[in-house]
Order: C-alpha cells, then sequence, then structure tokens
C-alpha cells in the first residue's frame, strides 16, 4: 500500500497508512466535517501522517504543495484539543490560560491559508484560532489573544515580538507545528525557530 502512494518511513512501530476516512476512527463530528467539505480521499501524507499524529507522536512530513499537508496536521491537533477544557475567555485575561498549540509559518500568507483550513473544522468544534503576524496590528492581535484561543498561527517574528511584549504566554502550549520549517530557516528565522 505504501508502495502504491510512494509512501516512505523510517522510525519504529509506524502505524499502518488510512485507506480511507472511514477507517479513521475520528470523532464524529471531525467526519461530518471531512463529508461535509467534501474531502473523499486522504492524500498520500495525510494516510500515513494522520495515524502516526493521532498517537501524539513527533513527525517529519515532506510532500509537494498542495498535497494536503494542513490537513495532516491539523485532524490530530483538532482531535488532541477537542479532549481539553474550553480556555475561558470569560477570565480578565484569558491569555494566560492557553494556547495548547502554536502553528508557525514563514510567511503571513501561508499563516493566512493555515488559518482558513483550520477555521473550516474549528468553527464548527468551538475552537478559537488567532492569527499573529506582521504586517496586520499588533495591538489588535494582542487584544484577540487575551481574549483567548486555542491555537495560534504566527510567523516567528511577530511571535517573538507577542510573547515579549507580554500579548501570549505559552505555559499550556504542548503541540507545536513547523509548516515548511526548511523554508523559515533559509528565511533566516533560525534564531526565533
Amino acid at each position: 500500500f505504501r508502495e502504491d502512494y510512494n509512501i516512505t518511513i523510517k522510525g519504529g512501530k509506524i502505524p499502518v497508512p488510512l485507506r480511507s476516512w472511514k477507517e479513521a476512527n475520528f470523532a464524529k463530528e471531525i467526519t461530518d466535517i471531512i463529508e461535509k467539505i467534501g474531502y473523499k480521499e486522504p492524500t498520500p501524507i495525510q494516510r500515513q501522517a494522520i495515524p502516526i499524529g493521532m498517537q501524539n507522536r513527533d513527525i517529519i512530513g515532506v510532500a509537494e504543495t498542495g498535497s494536503g499537508k494542513t490537513l495532516a496536521f491539523l485532524i490530530p491537533l483538532l482531535s488532541w484539543i477537542r479532549t481539553m477544557p474550553k480556555i475561558d475567555n470569560y477570565s480578565d485575561d484569558a491569555s494566560d490560560q492557553g494556547p495548547y498549540a502554536v502553528i508557525l509559518a514563514p510567511t503571513r500568507e501561508l499563516a493566512q491559508q493555515i488559518e482558513e483550513e483550520t477555521n473550516k473544522f474549528g468553527v464548527p468544534l468551538g475552537i478559537r484560532t488567532v492569527v499573529v503576524v506582521g504586517g496586520l496590528s499588533r495591538e489588535e492581535q494582542g487584544f484577540r489573544l487575551r481574549q483567548g484561543c486555542e491555537i495560534v498561527i504566527a510567523t516567528p517574528g511577530r511571535l517573538v515580538d507577542v510573547l515579549e511584549n507580554r500579548y501570549l504566554v505559552l505555559n499550556q502550549c504542548t503541540y507545536v507545528v513547523m509548516d515548511e520549517a526548511d523554508r523559515m530557516i533559509d528565511m533566516g528565522f533560525e534564531g526565533d525557530v
């Protein structure tokens, strides 16, 4: 099956790839969203990365642009966040409660694309996302962070900025995704990453 889809793996005790969404055993809400959006079959990166991610294991996935990498890391991430207590956005400063996850992207455009895909699932699941990128008002982003969120999607430089200015703490963050990490390093963000 892996040969049919050109999937190469390294490591021990790797779970078998998904053959279909139906055998994935996701929560019904996630399966319903996949159906509603119209994703027919998992792509090769999704077939292998999702079962690994669902085991909360580290993974490095390499695939072409447009191959479905974002969904490959989002489904395990959202499945995990569903099991966590909601961030209380009614406290005086909810920013000290979250986020549970940070997704780093090299550019504002990619961060916004990830936000769009995340919101397709996150909004119906009640999972809040805040994008923290340059070129947009830091104060507005800080205001949204203080309201609380479960996921922060950020570029490295702006993430460092909001951390240094105490708009955000990462005390509860236990899930980190680095989308296009090689590109972030090539762009000079190695220190920030």
